[in-house]
């Protein structure tokens, strides 16, 4: 009971800091001097409770629920997450996002290449926080510069609401900080809910530990798709994959080198996620009613499988 209740109070937080931070993210960006695009990399895209969780299971010697945490969150993103985006909204993906995608899908490249021995030394761990460390020093020089994207021009209303342009920066942070509480509330009850399940570390990280530090990324895309600002949420989403495949896991691997995570299904999910990314080619693809019936269909398709590959990883 006390499990449930605290998945339940994790996703209040978590929905409550996704609605605040759709609605303020870019009056926020104007204030900072950045374009929307770029906080939904940079802010949305970090998720800190996947690399405390991720951590905290390595300092606990339990290796394969850090390394199914981190990349289990991955595949939840690009399949449960980015799927309900395609569907609930159009995704008006510009080739910027594209670029973004295909980068990170290289930093699940890297994710692959460090798995690939069945370990993660704190070398390994190193270079996938180093990377990301300079990514993030990419799109921040990058950003700076370009205006607001596509339809995020006409949503933008410094005006509207309380708040305006000198509240937003708070209020997103703050909105941040709700999902990451959330998360640990989640995490925490899911904990309590799988511990006497009977199933393995890396069923239950690729799964439902992942499933409820990444809650507040489906939050962020119902948020996001009822304002109408979809290439925000597919941002965010991208951002997140690649602090995931970089960060989360080299974290974890800097806590305690992560021995013995030979199991196939982390290294098979480690490469799905590598290859998932490239999807957001085909959901921004193309104009009219026939580019939507498709995103909506690959966007069904990705939730099924989703759906179809979490008993698959438990058993």
């Amino acid at each position: 009971m006390l499990g449930l209740l605290l998945l339940a109070g994790g996703a209040v937080l978590l929905v409550g800091g996704a609605e605040v931070f759709a609605e303020y993210v870019v009056r926020a960006a104007r204030r900072w001097g950045l374009t929307a695009l770029a906080l939904g990399v940079l802010l949305a895209g970090a998720e800190p409770e996947e690399a405390v969780t991720a951590g905290i299971a390595a300092a606990r010697d339990r290796p394969e629920l850090a390394v199914g945490d981190a990349i289990g969150a991955n595949l939840v993103v690009l399949t449960l997450a980015l799927g309900m985006a395609a569907v609930l909204t159009t995704l008006p993906v510009s080739g910027r996002v594209r670029e973004y995608a295909a980068g990170a899908s290289l930093a699940g490249v890297l994710s692959v290449a460090v798995l690939y021995d069945g370990e993660v030394s704190r070398v390994d761990g190193g270079i996938l926080v180093a990377t990301y460390s300079l990514a993030v020093i990419w799109v921040w020089r990058r950003e700076q510069a370009p205006p607001p994207i596509g339809e995020l021009s006409e949503v933008a209303d410094p005006d509207r609401k309380v708040g305006g342009l000198r509240a937003a920066p708070f209020l997103v942070l703050l909105g941040i900080a709700a999902m990451v509480v959330g998360g640990w509330v989640a995490v925490n009850g899911a904990e309590r809910l799988v511990t006497s399940a009977g199933l393995d570390d890396t069923g239950v990280g690729l799964t439902l530990l992942a499933l409820a530090t990444s809650a507040e990324m489906l939050a962020l895309v119902a948020s996001a798709a009822r304002r109408r600002i979809g290439e925000v949420a597919v941002a965010g989403l991208v951002g997140a994959v690649a602090y995931n495949a970089t960060v989360s896991l080299g974290v974890a691997a800097l806590v305690a080198p992560l021995h013995g995570v030979d199991d196939g299904r982390l290294l098979g999910a480690a490469v799905v996620g590598a290859a998932l990314p490239l999807v957001v080619l085909v959901l921004g693809g193309g104009e009219g009613r026939r580019a939507r019936v498709r995103s909506r269909a690959v966007g069904a398709l990705l939730v099924a499988v989703y759906l179809v590959g979490v008993p698959l990883v438990l058993t």
